[in-house]
């Protein structure tokens, strides 16, 4: 739902858009388009040509797109930019695609490709996709696609940032990761991964990766050999910046798989409703440069003394739906001192801590409190 409530705010946006923009059934030039200063070439006017008859233009969005005189320009088209390369950016311009047409192909110096939030009605991603070598980004995130992920997208060893979330594919592995060695920025959620048991290993071979978003996609919990395997043999990211991990089947063997990495630059971190249990454990203490936990919807039962201890830089603390139990002020004993002048929110809501409410003004930045629904008494 995430996924659609990001598409249907583009659509809203770009609605807005065309009321201001449309005169005689034609899009004005945004500025992008203004800005663009590369010079649009006949066989890139006639690919881009060809990539619009598998669209869907439903209102006219793309009529700038076009081979009369006056619009010959194919830099200056609505999405589309030139500058010493070439970036294709559809996403909240169109609802609806029918295939990518193999004529990208000619698009020798294409680097962007956005085509996010644009409906292909269960089609499978082209294996040419893997032909466009120069592309550094490409988005795919919530395009209906179906069928199996292309091995060939492997070959793109200068991409740097791809999302094939919110997509019905049939995953059989994910060997196609290891050829990414750019690759910065990782989005496969939404996406069925159940049978993946050999994920973190795809990931561990992403030395680069520093985004890496796997939210609701049945990730079964790494298995033992992934725990035992010396760190000293995996080509691992050791950069890892933001880890979304929420909504799957994970235990607490996902602390195991984390301490495996340099965890000093993670800044976010989200563990929300997986299958933790028992003790918030030491590593995440490690993680010195933390600024958002998100651990909501777990059974944890409360923090070793170490657990928080050396992350000065929290600013929001999520743990309610939890079993944390005992007294509410020893529990916030727990937290760092060190992060009194930045801890913004901390919310501890539906669990099963006792006693009263204790005395939090020390944190000089919090905004947002909220410890509804535990046995808390008193005023």
């Amino acid at each position: 739902m995430q996924g659609h409530g990001s598409c249907l705010k583009l659509y809203l946006a770009f609605a807005l858009l065309l009321l201001q923009n449309v005169k005689g059934g034609e899009v004005g030039s945004s500025d992008k388009d203004a800005n663009a200063t590369g010079t649009c070439i006949e066989r890139e006017r006639q690919a881009l040509l060809a990539f619009k008859r598998g669209l869907v233009d439903e209102y006219n969005s793309l009529s700038s797109w076009s081979s009369e005189s006056h619009k010959q320009d194919c830099c200056r088209w609505i999405g589309v930019s030139c500058n010493n390369q070439i970036q294709l950016d559809l996403e909240g311009y169109l609802s609806k695609g029918k295939m990518i047409s193999p004529k990208l192909i000619e698009l020798q110096h294409l680097q962007h490709l956005d085509l996010g939030c644009i409906d292909f009605n269960g089609s499978q991603i082209p294996d040419f996709i893997g032909s466009l070598t120069n592309l550094r980004y490409l988005n795919l995130f919530w395009g209906n696609f179906g069928g199996q992920i292309p091995s060939q997208i492997g070959n793109l060893t200068q991409l740097q940032y791809l999302h094939l979330g919110g997509n019905q594919f049939n995953v059989e592995n994910l060997n196609w990761l290891t050829g990414l060695s750019s690759l910065t920025d990782l989005d496969l959620s939404h996406v069925n991964l159940s049978n993946m048991f050999d994920w973190p290993e795809a990931v561990n071979k992403l030395p680069k990766l520093r985004h890496l978003d796997l939210g609701d996609c049945s990730l079964p919990p790494p298995p033992p050999r992934i725990h035992s395997t010396p760190f000293s043999n995996i080509n691992s990211s050791t950069s890892l910046t933001h880890l979304n991990l929420r909504d799957n089947h994970l235990t607490s063997s996902i602390f195991l798989w984390l301490s495996n990495y340099t965890t000093a630059s993670l800044v976010d971190l989200n563990l929300s409703e997986n299958n933790l249990t028992g003790l918030i454990p030491d590593v995440i203490g490690n993680m010195s440069s933390l600024a958002n936990l998100v651990l909501s919807h777990n059974q944890i039962e409360g923090g070793n003394p170490n657990s928080f201890a050396r992350l000065c830089s929290l600013q929001f603390l999520e743990i309610p739906g939890n079993r944390l139990s005992g007294q509410l002020s020893k529990f916030v004993q727990l937290l760092p001192t060190c992060a009194q002048n930045s801890l913004e929110t901390l919310d501890l809501s539906h669990n099963d801590l006792a006693g009263s409410l204790t005395n939090l003004t020390t944190f000089s930045s919090l905004q947002i409190l909220s410890v509804n629904n535990n046995q808390l008494t008193g005023s």
